[in-house]
């Protein structure tokens, strides 16, 4: 794996709670898509940590006045979510990031060069529906410092890889599965998000 990838796997005990939920293969539909809700939420909270733009800004107080950090609203986001089960993640970080726009259907055409992208994927796999979406915004001129990556799971032969043809990469997922079994499921995995949240996808459109 390349080391200009990195892979964020935040100890936190929330997302450890979330990941046993989904890895639970009893877990009903609704509660299996929160579960992705709140991973969206956590992981989101952590890629954006020292990453979202912010911008210092006078503010007076009862006291008097002091200088505060802001976050800047002329720095779009983009908020990208692979169908269906990645919408999921992105439902728990849309609190997060407001004024994100949602792009459905893939790589907007027009991206802005100061632009923060956000790509929302259930699982990382084989990693090639990601590399492709990767090599398509570097085709674009994106730097990859300015693209975060929040998955469930992701498996080792995925972030190689990506980590192999990536340059400055973040991955935030709640672990990494050893085990490759298909190109929807790992071992021990999550089951196959899109087949798990089916009822709620389908009631939905």
């Amino acid at each position: 794996m390349s080391m200009s990838l990195r892979v964020i796997v935040p100890p936190h005990p929330l997302i450890s709670h979330w990941l046993t939920i989904l890895r639970n293969s009893t877990t009903p539909e609704i509660l299996y898509a929160t579960g992705l809700e709140q991973l969206g939420t956590w992981l989101t909270y952590e890629a954006l940590r020292d990453w979202i733009p912010s911008k210092k800004q006078q503010v007076t107080t009862s006291k008097g006045s002091t200088e505060c950090s802001i976050i800047d609203p002329n720095i779009p986001i983009l908020a990208i979510p692979y169908l269906p089960a990645g919408l999921e993640l992105f439902r728990g970080a849309r609190n997060l990031i407001p004024n994100a726009s949602l792009c459905i259907g893939g790589i907007p055409k027009e991206i802005d060069k100061d632009a923060g992208i956000i790509l929302y994927i259930d699982q990382i796999t084989t990693g090639k529906k990601l590399l492709k979406d990767l090599n398509l915004l570097k085709d674009k001129e994106i730097d990859s410092r300015r693209i975060r990556v929040i998955t469930a799971i992701a498996a080792n032969a995925g972030l190689k890889e990506i980590g192999e043809n990536i340059q400055d990469l973040n991955i935030y997922c709640a672990c990494i599965d050893p085990e490759l079994i298909s190109e929807s499921e790992l071992s021990p995995g999550i089951g196959d998000p899109s087949l798990r949240i089916k009822t709620r996808v389908t009631s939905s459109n």
